[in-house]
């Protein structure tokens, strides 16, 4: 017994030593991670070190060095004399500013950082914090020392002045004014509810309010906030400069054709509604993106699954911003589907939902004659899943008329197409400008329709299409689309649908 007791104490204590060689080394990495403290105050030290001279005096020439004297705790990215003496400012940016840059209210440890990490620095903007092949950077600058732990901070020696970086917004006014304009004018305002007051009541007993109102920038809304500062949030930009984008419209109306000759012959309205929507969907994606990870599909900012040429775009443009960092394109044209491609209208984008199974008519869509609700019905063979629909009285012969707009649209010759299902049946005919095109009864949507170019149309499961030309397009502008009732068809079962216009 006393033998088993004894081989048992043996075993335990070779447990124990196996045990604590082999975890000796991780506790001695772990206590030697901690930085060496000197019992000195971090300005001080700062002053005392005769490589940072031109700093410690240019911290003073502009009275920042008071903030030593308050009991905090200060991260200072000291640049060396050499980087003090090569920096040469032309932007006339505050001096304050660009050494409030080198300073974070914080003692910050590069040892936490696994691959990066986004610093405040006290002249408001967010420092990146990268760890390298060779070490730690600074907003792209090579830290070269790393000083002990002082008893109100650390210092971190880097090769050149850390100018503060410009946030998206900032570079995008620079680097493009269209773009920039753009922003801008997104601002709206709107009434806020929550922080406006009651104050009473109207004759009708409506409640009155001391009204507060506010301002929301939609761009930075829909897209992404690139005026604002964020520790944890970060977006990549692909850009083209104002001289590409002049150049882009001058091909672009040299494509159009007669009546347009310039980069002042695009409408603004198209500029602003259709063209810079469209490139800032396929232009904005959240992160910071590496150019090896540009594909030609990505998912956009918006959510949104955008097609873009990664070799279109500059991989020695990359700036890192505040927020984000920039790329520009090296070629920029107009997209030609945007101003020559389909212009498409669902039938089911023209009703409203206004209850569990109620629609009505959108604002733009104008109805005349016989009063009755549309309805929005899903179909597998629709081409969104879904169409719109208006039932009329059995054998009806009275007035009905529904009209809508195509926004923005180019002066050239169109072909018109309507897709619909065969039932409900009617005769009816088409406007294009109150120009009539052309009468067709629904009802022969039931088996195939000749194009206008001559191509058949073969019916699917009850839906078919009808064409026509369209040549009175003379203008840019919104052209009016009206289809009017002349009367009930073959089927007895009468009433309009659209599954979609182009």
């Amino acid at each position: 017994m006393r033998r088993i007791i004894y081989i048992c104490s043996i075993i335990t204590i070779l447990i124990f030593i196996f045990i604590y060689s082999c975890n000796k080394d991780d506790w001695e990495d772990h206590y030697s991670n901690y930085d060496e403290k000197v019992n000195m105050n971090l300005w001080t030290a700062v002053k005392e070190e005769s490589r940072f001279s031109k700093f410690a005096d240019w911290i003073e020439e502009n009275n920042l060095d008071t903030i030593f004297d308050t009991g905090l705790s200060y991260t200072l990215f000291i640049p060396n004399n050499e980087a003090i003496e090569a920096f040469h400012d032309t932007t006339g940016y505050p001096v304050e500013k660009i050494l409030l840059n080198h300073i974070s209210q914080t003692v910050f440890q590069t040892r936490n950082i696994d691959h990066n990490r986004k610093l405040q620095t006290m002249s408001g903007k967010f420092a990146l914090i990268e760890r390298t092949i060779d070490g730690f950077s600074f907003d792209e600058h090579p830290i070269i020392y790393t000083s002990p732990l002082y008893l109100d901070g650390k210092v971190y020696e880097i090769s050149e002045v850390a100018f503060p970086r410009p946030n998206l917004y900032e570079f995008t006014s620079l680097f493009s004014s269209v773009i920039k304009k753009y922003i801008d004018e997104a601002d709206s305002i709107y009434l806020d509810k929550i922080n406006s007051k009651p104050i009473g009541f109207d004759e009708y007993g409506n409640t009155i309010y001391d009204s507060t109102f506010g301002t929301v920038n939609r761009f930075e809304r829909d897209f992404f906030p690139v005026s604002q500062e964020f520790r944890d949030k970060s977006a990549t930009f692909i850009l083209f400069t104002q001289v590409q984008y002049n150049e882009a419209l001058n091909m672009m109306a040299a494509n159009l054709g007669p009546g347009f000759t310039s980069k002042d012959d695009i409408p603004m309205i198209w500029q602003d509604q259709v063209l810079l929507p469209d490139m800032m969907a396929k232009s904005l994606f959240y992160g910071i993106i590496d150019y090896s990870e540009f594909k030609n599909s990505m998912v956009s900012i918006t959510g949104d699954t955008v097609v873009i040429d990664p070799y279109n775009i500059d991989p020695s443009s990359k700036f890192l911003c505040s927020n984000g960092q920039v790329f520009t394109y090296l070629n920029f044209i107009v997209p030609e589907n945007l101003y020559k491609g389909n212009i498409i209208i669902e039938g089911e984008d023209l009703v409203d939902s206004i209850g569990a199974g109620k629609y009505a008519w959108k604002e733009g869509v104008t109805v005349t004659g016989l009063v009755t609700e549309p309805f929005k019905d899903a179909s597998v063979q629709a081409s969104q899943g879904a169409l719109v629909n208006v039932s009329f009285p059995r054998n009806y012969t009275g007035e009905y008329n529904v009209e809508f707009a195509f926004t923005n649209v180019f002066p050239m010759k169109y072909r018109l197409e309507w897709r619909a299902n065969y039932r409900p049946s009617g005769i009816f005919a088409v406007y294009i400008n109150d120009l009539k095109l052309g009468e067709f009864d629904t009802y022969n949507l039931r088996s195939s329709v000749i194009s206008v170019t001559g191509k058949r149309f073969i019916a699917v499961e009850g839906f078919n299409k009808k064409d026509w030309w369209v040549e009175n397009i003379v203008d840019f502008g919104n052209i009016s689309i009206r289809f009017e009732f002349l009367g009930p068809g073959i089927q007895s079962v009468n009433g309009f649908n659209i599954d979609y216009v182009a």
